[in-house]
């Protein structure tokens, strides 16, 4: 009986990883899994801000979609290669990226975010290269809104989708 329990809980360890294939698929889709509250390590969303110049910058995915009103933690790599790639995240009201990111040419000790922006719903620090940054907030009520980098000239092509349900 001994045997049998070590044999069947050994299965049942193998059945419950994944391969390392599996998790980088996972990691390539442009949906993000769900948060939930309290945010623990495994509740972070990851994103990744990729590319060697200003025409190939972007986000690894496209939107993050999260419940509304927890409390979500949100770790940002910068995976960019040249000097002028440090990038944020900022969760954003919908429509407001221009808005947002001229403001923020003001705010270059702040992340480049005006705090007091009324479209600015939560922001990370500057990601130097090679770096990961953590910011935790609480996600907005049940909408669409979006997320941008608001380093100068960044907002028009690094954004994507924040939908909180």
């Amino acid at each position: 009986m001994k045997y049998i329990f070590i044999l069947v809980s050994g299965l049942l360890i193998m059945s419950c990883g994944s391969s390392e294939s599996e998790q980088n698929q996972k990691s390539n889709t442009e949906v993000v899994p769900v948060a939930t509250s309290p945010v623990l390590q495994e509740d972070t969303i990851y994103v990744k801000a990729l590319g060697a110049n200003m025409s190939e910058m972007k986000f690894n995915i496209k939107a993050i979609r999260v419940p509304a009103n927890k409390d979500l933690t949100i770790a940002l790599i910068n995976e960019s290669t040249d000097a002028t790639m440090p990038h944020n995240i900022v969760i954003i009201d919908k429509g407001t990226a221009n808005n947002v990111g001229q403001d923020g040419y003001k705010f270059k000790d702040n992340s480049y975010i005006n705090p007091k922006n009324k479209n600015v719903i939560a922001y990370s620090p500057l990601a130097p290269i090679g770096k990961t940054v953590y910011f935790t907030f609480t996600t907005p009520a049940a909408g669409d809104y979006e997320f941008i980098c608001s380093y100068p000239g960044h907002w028009g092509m690094m954004k994507g989708k924040f939908i909180t349900k």
